[in-house]
């Protein structure tokens, strides 16, 4: 038996996103537009004909005494000669661990069907929709493409979308799903949901922790949520919810000192941590950091965590005034230095 399945699987519709990719970039929409509706409609052919070819090939009884393991399906495929299902599935497990299936064909069946839908070609779609000002059809897209998360052929592409869906809520004024699309993102950040962590970190300035001490103390390294952190201590500065406020830019600034920490572990001979003044001396005399810290909008943050943390807690205005001390002495930009300089 001779089934016709093109691999590797998906590559045809793989490479029509990548011309729709491209037409974007080139500020060609319409053209955009119309290449992701075509690889979506491609990539359901493609799935749909080698599920089908699957399925077919398991329907006879002989192979179906196999069981599900895939090893011993597989056993049997080849001695019927079905040797262009034996490479699909090989193809396919391939792409993945050995614990994503498994060990079950019919887990591989369930993933070819999910194969379907193409999240790619529908985050692309709200993102041409979103230049095109059409929130509802936009925010309509990225939440296909979010419920449809598990089946991206890159895993952290995930958080692409999401952060796509937080900017476009917070330009048309929808702040709850701005603040939603944030929130998830952090949400799988395993320092921010670990709540013992969490509470010894909160709890240290509340203790009269010395900003010095905490920074020696805590290192927290899901660069991922950096830029959700920075953003959800603006909204909620912007919607006077201070306390959530603070801890947004304590965890921002907690993890973008880490990447800056361990950036210079990493460069700089004999490097190590003694203070947030030393340490901030160092790394804005390189280059690379600085211009990370500036672009990444870090030294709002930072600012923020000081005049959030004076606020907050006037018992320990050491922390606050240590802050602001090192953001006057060593923040690149005038601007910040000023202001802090204004607090002390």
């Amino acid at each position: 038996m001779v089934f016709a399945i093109d691999l590797p699987l998906f590559q045809k519709s793989a490479r029509l996103l990548e011309d729709a990719q491209f037409a974007f970039d080139s500020g060609e929409y319409g053209k955009a537009l119309l290449l992701a509706e075509e690889a979506k409609l491609l990539r359901q052919k493609e799935a749909t004909e080698s599920l089908n070819a699957l399925n077919a090939a398991l329907h006879p009884q002989e192979v179906q005494s196999a069981g599900d393991n895939i090893l011993d399906v597989i056993a049997v495929l080849q001695s019927r000669d079905v040797y262009d299902v034996v490479n699909l599935i090989e193809y396919t497990t391939s792409l993945h661990n050995g614990a994503f299936f498994n060990n079950s064909i019919a887990e591989i069946q369930k993933h070819l069907a999910a194969k379907t839908i193409f999240p790619e070609a529908a985050h692309l779609m709200a993102k041409i929709y979103e230049f095109e000002g059409e929130y509802e059809l936009s925010y309509s897209y990225y939440m296909d493409a979010w419920n449809h998360a598990d089946i991206l052929d890159i895993p952290e592409s995930r958080y692409d979308i999401l952060y796509d869906m937080a900017n476009l809520s917070y330009n048309f004024d929808d702040y709850e799903n701005c603040e939603k699309a944030l929130m998830l993102i952090i949400a799988s950040d395993p320092y921010y949901g670990n709540d013992g962590f969490t509470a010894a970190l909160t709890n240290s300035v509340q203790r009269g922790y010395s900003a010095d001490k905490i920074f020696n103390l805590y290192r927290a390294d899901c660069y991922r949520s950096i830029p959700a952190f920075f953003r959800l201590t603006e909204l909620y500065v912007e919607q006077e919810r201070y306390q959530e406020a603070f801890k947004m830019s304590l965890f921002g600034t907690l993890v973008s000192f880490t990447r800056m920490n361990n950036f210079l572990a990493n460069r700089v001979t004999e490097f190590e941590y003694k203070n947030l003044r030393e340490f901030f001396q160092i790394a804005i005399n390189n280059y690379e950091l600085a211009e990370w810290s500036m672009d990444q909008g870090f030294w709002r943050c930072f600012y923020r965590l000081a005049d959030l943390g004076s606020q907050m807690f006037p018992e320990n205005e050491d922390f606050a005034k240590e802050l602001l001390v090192v953001i006057a002495q060593t923040a690149p930009e005038n601007y910040w230095r000023q202001l802090a300089i204004g607090k002390l």
